[in-house]
């Protein structure tokens, strides 16, 4: 029987290996035959229970040939261990008739299983290299394990195992020929999967770069398309609409002389620091005149100073110093809180006091007409004479008559009656008139420097509600009346402030000055507050309110530096789908446009900001092209630069030192060294440098 199986497993060999030449060389040159032929002695010793001479045996086998087989493993006929070196066959493993092992074959235990626990190959099961074999389970008849594969549950016969850990595929009713156990040339079905979804992927994959050649195409023609129509629209498009308080309802705006916009605002008396309330007219109607010179209108814009005044006076008194002294130092303070709220200088900014031939000029002429009269140095304007007086408040003469008084010491012929020109008292700035020496009144100020800067009729006049009665109410009167033309064609006028909604008042020590907010806030998160609400609307300052405003300029913030950042770190210049997505943006400058169109509508043209803001932060979560980066900076920076915000935007450089520790944390993390890379995170923290980390790279800021 021992030389039956010997000559079975010779012809084994022949079978499966091409090089073979004889049997002789087979039976003294193949270590897998010898180690089979030992393994028969060895497993007969073990049956026999001489454990001994059997695990001699089989060690010395395995010193000589390099292949482990335990005695008690049964291995069956026609057996083939080709290339051998390196198999191990456990104890209660059997291998069946007609099977083929290469080089590295484990057939193994798992380490958990007692009695039986090895596998079991059936009939003509072909193992390849470095395969392992592990549990007690069977590998049926005709099965293939693929070189490699780490098979750890039972396979069905007739089919290929394949992977770690391994996958099998059912071959029903089919045999393979014995030429096809081959450790090359075994047939994996996943490869074969694999390969033919890889040609489907590169099928699909063409077919989607044509889709999105097509799209990007449409997308183009359709933008050009979108941008013809918006051009032809802008050519079509009405003027904006303002309210105008001389007619209380929106009008559209046409200025007298096309292309150009006279505008006038009511400025400061500067006898003191300005308060919160002066500054919602200076950064409403600073809006306006940004806005009116974005649609594209030359805009002459005047803001005067009223240098002198009863307060001034006052206020020189008090101190000890001249009224030019105390206009001077508190022009220069105006002049610094309006840069800190990013407020453009004005085309001409007129004083009172420079303009003193004009007023007396205009004064004469009305007391030359009739509407004004002089009595004891004192020039006042004959109300009653003017038709339209109260057009502007629209409140009839009569009402607002009940409500006028004669003060102590003038002598004027009616009780709504205004001064025009006030005799010199003592102590007081004075200047020669044909009156007398004296000074203008208030109202008449503003009449002299507007017919001096901007001529008789000019487009809009603005300021806050209560110059509506009596100042502005006075100005068209003795305007109209010296010249006989409309003073200004738009009234403009925007709502009032309270504090923590009660009327802001130094009774109620509520009153705040620009100053005092911006030393605890900034002066940008103030402009913010301003624009937020529509400009008639009244609004309320509170701590709350001011702290919300300048979280939301922080958003605003922190999207233009991501865009900074994203652009240094941009792999293309452009990408496919750019003219889409750019096309897409736009559609907010038409939403800021429509907004800011609707009477000056500062809130809704915030929020399309902040729409665009959305809309860029989406896009930046994943790769853009520099060239979409770069429209996205120019369309914030366009927007926010209208109503003037994001003004404060400044480049900071890092010293060495911190440059050196950013780049330190950088290469620890490439070394995965994190707990250094944490240690220097916190360091830096500590200096005041917040770091986060971005699929583009590291970004810091100052905490």
């Amino acid at each position: 029987m021992l030389f039956d199986r010997l000559r079975a497993d010779i012809d084994a060999v022949k079978q499966r290996d091409p090089a073979s030449r004889s049997s002789l060389e087979i039976l003294l040159l193949y270590s897998g035959v010898h180690a089979i032929i030992a393994h028969r002695f060895s497993h007969f010793f073990y049956r026999h229970k001489l454990y001994f001479l059997a695990r001699l045996n089989s060690q010395l086998s395995r010193f000589f040939t390099g292949i482990e087989i335990h005695p008690g493993a049964k291995i069956g006929r026609g057996v083939m261990i080709d290339h051998g070196c390196g198999i191990v066959i456990g104890e209660t493993a059997e291998v069946g008739d007609g099977c083929a092992l290469y080089q590295g074959v484990t057939l193994g235990g798992t380490g958990k299983d007692k009695g039986k626990r090895h596998p079991t190959l059936g009939k003509n099961v072909m193992v390849g290299a470095g395969a392992k074999v592990l549990g007690p389970f069977k590998i049926g008849d005709n099965a293939k394990i693929a070189a490699g594969a780490v098979v750890l549950e039972e396979v069905p016969e007739n089919c290929t195992a394949v992977g770690v850990p391994a996958r099998v595929v059912r071959r029903k009713g089919v045999k393979p020929p014995l030429q096809e156990l081959d450790q090359v040339r075994i047939p994996d079905p996943v490869a074969q999967e694999l390969c033919r979804l890889q040609l489907t992927i590169e099928r699909l994959e063409m077919r989607l770069k044509q889709v999105e050649a097509e799209n990007d195409a449409r997308a183009e023609r359709k933008s050009i398309e979108r941008y013809d129509r918006q051009k032809a629209h802008r050519k079509e498009r009405k003027s904006m609409k303002v309210f105008n308080t001389l007619h209380k309802c929106k009008e559209e705006f046409v200025p007298l002389t096309p292309g150009k916009v006279k505008m006038y605002a009511c400025g400061p008396t500067v006898y003191n620091y300005i308060h919160i309330g002066n500054a919602r007219p200076i950064c409403v109607f600073d809006t306006l005149r940004r806005y009116l010179e974005y649609r594209g209108y030359d805009v002459t814009f005047v803001q005067n100073f009223t240098d002198v005044d009863d307060k001034l006076i006052k206020k020189a008194n008090e101190e000890g110093i001249t009224v030019k002294e105390v206009a001077e130092r508190y022009i220069k303070e105006y002049l610094t809180d309006a840069e800190g709220l990013g407020i453009r200088p004005a085309t001409f900014h007129p004083r009172a006091t420079e303009n003193m031939e004009k007023i007396i000029e205009i004064v004469k002429t009305l007391v030359d007409k009739g509407y004004a009269y002089a009595v004891g140095g004192d020039v006042y304007f004959r109300t009653k004479k003017f038709d339209e007086y109260g057009k502007l408040s629209h409140m009839p003469l009569e009402d607002l008559e009940s409500g006028a008084r004669i003060a102590v010491g003038e002598v004027k012929e009616d009780a709504m009656d205004f001064a025009l020109w006030k005799a010199a008292k003592e102590g007081e700035p004075a200047w020669d008139s044909p009156w007398g020496k004296g000074r203008p009144g208030w109202h008449i100020e503003c009449t002299a420097m507007i017919n001096n800067l901007l001529g008789d009729t000019i487009d809009i006049h603005c300021g806050g509600q209560d110059l509506i009665f009596p100042h502005h109410e006075n100005e068209i009167a003795q305007a109209e009346c010296c010249t006989g033309k409309e003073y200004a064609r738009y009234w403009m006028h925007n709502g009032y402030i309270n504090v923590d909604n009660k009327k802001m008042s130094k009774s109620l020590n509520n009153f705040f000055t620009v100053r005092d907010v911006a030393e605890q806030y900034g002066y940008e998160p103030i402009k913010f507050m301003m624009l937020q609400a529509h400009y008639r609307s009244p609004i309320n300052y509170s701590v709350e309110v001011i702290e919300q405003c300048k979280a939301a300029l922080e958003r605003l913030y922190n999207c233009r530096d991501n865009l900074d950042f994203m652009l240094q770190n941009a792999a293309e210049e452009t990408r496919e789908g750019d003219a889409e997505r750019k096309a897409a943006l736009a559609t907010r400058r038409d939403q800021f446009v429509a907004a800011m169109d609707d009477d000056l509508n500062t809130a809704d043209g915030i929020a399309a900001v902040f729409d665009l803001v959305k809309d860029i932060n989406t896009a930046l979560n994943e790769p853009q092209s520099r060239d979409y980066i770069r429209y996205a900076a120019g369309l914030f920076d366009e927007l926010t630069g209208v109503l003037g915000l994001v003004y404060n935007r400044k480049k900071e450089d890092l010293d060495s030192e911190i440059e050196a520790l950013i780049e330190k944390r950088q290469q620890a993390r490439k070394n995965k060294d994190f707990k250094t890379a944490d240690a220097i995170r916190d360091e830096l923290k500590d200096k005041g440098i917040v770091l986060e980390d971005t699929p583009q790279g590291v970004k810091w800021s100052r905490a």
